[in-house]
């Protein structure tokens, strides 16, 4: 009886093992699995790579595609299961699925309905159309979110608005863009994030990127010929 049970055992192993190949995954749904834990991801701004979507903390509208700014804070929040924002005029909100290697998709946005005068009814209608044509996102440890349609990245968030003393480059920021020129591609970017900088590469072995317009005191946009970074600039 003994050999018997030794061949029984592996075969009720071998039963449970295919049983379980033959499970599918649960699809992935936008709160519980929204970038793939706490620890936000580097990006090159080329394509979505998802990241820490910083569940119940407001995103403030930095820059983009969009025709002009504002000063008013524009916010963008993710909470478990819902997106909200606050525009120069309304707030609006939508369900939404995030997937850790950068998908988001976003349901239709629904708005409340304040009148105004002047230019912000148009911002805020422009925000709202780039919004529903998001479909990826990118989170960088610097505190941005980017958000694509397609390739193109057409809204930036921050975790903070921007001040008028924030756009002051520093001495400390252009001596940094000078040291990793030179740097092999990786030892560059590790020594930019490590000094709490963004790192961009707008430019590989003659092969531009898309790039947004906002401009940021603290981030290196690098381009790389051959592995090491020939050139740079800040903003």
């Amino acid at each position: 009886m003994r050999p018997r049970s030794l061949h029984v055992i592996p075969a009720l192993l071998l039963c449970l093992a295919l049983a379980a190949c033959g499970q599918e995954a649960p699809p992935t749904t936008g709160p519980a699995d929204s970038g793939g834990g706490d620890e936000p991801t580097s990006s090159d701004m080329v394509s979505p790579v998802g990241g820490d979507l910083r569940i119940g903390e407001p995103w403030y509208l930095v820059g983009g595609t969009l025709a002009e700014q504002t000063p008013t804070q524009v916010t963008l929040t993710f909470d478990r299961d819902t997106v909200s924002g606050q525009g120069p005029i309304n707030t609006y909100s939508t369900s939404y699925t995030a997937s850790p290697d950068g998908a988001l998709e976003l349901g239709e946005w629904v708005t409340t309905l304040i009148g105004s005068d002047g230019p912000d009814p148009a911002f805020e209608a422009e925000i709202l159309r780039l919004l529903g044509a998001v479909d990826g996102y990118t989170t960088v440890a610097a505190g941005e979110l980017y958000l694509f349609d397609g390739d193109v990245n057409v809204l930036v968030y921050a975790t903070a608005p921007p001040a008028p003393d924030d756009l002051t480059i520093t001495e400390e920021t252009q001596a940094l863009a000078a040291q990793v020129v030179g740097m092999a591609e990786d030892e560059a970017r590790a020594t930019v994030e490590a000094a709490d900088h963004v790192w961009r590469v707008v430019a590989r072995d003659g092969t531009s990127f898309p790039r947004t317009e906002d401009y940021s005191p603290t981030r290196i946009n690098a381009t790389i010929v051959d592995g090491a970074v020939t050139e740079t600039t800040i903003g």
